[in-house]
């Protein structure tokens, strides 16, 4: 599946070029934005493979929006596609972000679908990359594989970090700030102290009234899902 991502505020422009990339006989989900903190919060929830980015949005340049992009370690090589009538940003969009092309408005369906397609192959032809989440702690950097994560677990400053096959602490975070730096839309906050990693739930014990506990496979101790967190963890579960 590639994912792609527009972000263009006229709904008109949006919707077409949705439609002419949608024309691609192939694996592909398109995803929108009509303003750039929309965009902002579908790349860091979402896998993003290609972007098509207009540069004049109502809240923000969309060469703020690529700069956003950039700072993301597994977006530092993603393609990116400006879309704008004002050729003067060009050389700072090849320049500066790194683009990998340009489409001036008016464009045609045959410019549109020959960028896109060359961009699809080159994302297809790609390995796919093994995510890590790092945390700098005070004598190591820590690096752990985002897949081995089952549930973080809050315990007073620290977080507790469990997979298959040990812990590990990180002193001094809060869950917001972990639930930040995981950036991937499996994660979910279930509890006031526990963050669950939903494609890696095994099942689902429901018999306690207050709590419900997520176990996961060949590892016994449970996560706790909160009555305030049930109906948007099944949402995302069923999905899964």
């Amino acid at each position: 599946m590639v994912n792609i991502l527009i972000v263009e505020d006229e709904e008109l422009a949006r919707r077409n070029l949705s439609r002419m990339l949608t024309s691609l006989n192939g694996n592909i989900k398109i995803l929108e934005a009509s303003t750039g903190k929309e965009a902002i919060q579908l790349l860091k929830q979402t896998d993003i493979d290609l972007f098509f980015l207009d540069i004049q949005l109502p809240d923000m340049s969309g060469l703020k929006v690529a700069e956003t992009i950039r700072s993301i370690s597994k977006y530092q090589l993603a393609y990116v596609v400006f879309i704008t009538t004002h050729v003067q940003y060009q050389l700072e969009a090849f320049k500066k972000y790194h683009c990998y092309d340009y489409i001036e408005k008016p464009y045609t369906k045959k410019e549109v679908l020959e960028v896109a397609e060359r961009l699809i192959r080159g994302v297809q032809k790609i390995p796919p990359v093994e995510k890590q989440v790092c945390f700098e702690l005070r004598d190591f950097i820590l690096r752990i594989r985002i897949d081995d994560i089952l549930f973080i677990e809050s315990q007073g400053k620290n977080c507790v970090i469990h997979t298959n096959t040990r812990l590990y602490t990180i002193p001094n975070i809060a869950m917001k700030k972990m639930l930040d730096k995981l950036q991937r839309e499996t994660f979910m906050q279930t509890h006031k102290s526990y963050i669950i990693n939903t494609g890696s739930v095994d099942r689902i014990d429901k018999s306690d009234r207050n709590s419900w506990l997520a176990y996961f496979k060949d590892y016994s101790l449970p996560a706790y899902i909160s009555d305030r967190y049930k109906e948007s963890f099944m949402k995302k579960y069923d999905m899964e």
